[in-house]
């Protein structure tokens, strides 16, 4: 029936259909990380046998993450989100200060807004960027000249 076919045309055909399904498959689900290889972002990491007395193939199996990796994973993830949190409040805090201006807030309540504004974001008290959010408020006001606030007045806006 197939007599004009040969074995050897049959198998390249099928290497070549394979080659370009694999390819489809790559580009279609593995496109950003065959990106970043590419580009050099990623380097190719290949998992070999630490121990190269390896016997037991029950050890790979039950492998667990050690506590320090998940710890080291979790604060950076928190560390992340607190310096997310701490980009949207710099930029609140910017637009607030120069809103209360053209409103001309008296500075009882622009204390007030600036406590309810702060509240918002209950990570950054507890930061190390504490310290930082405040001396901005200081400078922003200053800059604007219509309210003006000591470091201690704005230390005190986070409680």
């Amino acid at each position: 029936m197939f007599t004009n076919i040969s074995w050897g045309n049959y198998i390249v055909v099928v290497i070549l259909l394979l080659a370009s399904w694999y390819l489809f498959i790559g580009f279609r689900f593995y496109f950003d990380d065959l990106k970043e290889l590419i580009s050099g972002k990623r380097k190719l990491q290949f998992r070999g046998f630490e121990n190269p007395n390896y016997q037991d193939p029950q050890t790979e199996q039950n492998y667990q993450e050690l506590p320090e990796t998940i710890s080291d994973q979790t604060s950076l993830e928190e560390f992340d989100t607190t310096f997310q949190d701490v980009d949207a409040l710099v930029a609140r805090l910017k637009s607030f200060i120069t809103d209360a201006t053209k409103k001309k807030l008296v500075k009882k309540e622009f204390t007030y807004y600036l406590q309810l504004l702060l509240r918002e974001f209950p990570s950054v008290k507890d930061s190390p960027f504490n310290s930082s959010i405040s001396e901005l408020i200081v400078s922003e006001c200053d800059k604007l000249e219509s309210i003006t606030l000591t470091q201690k007045e704005a230390e005190a806006l986070w409680e």
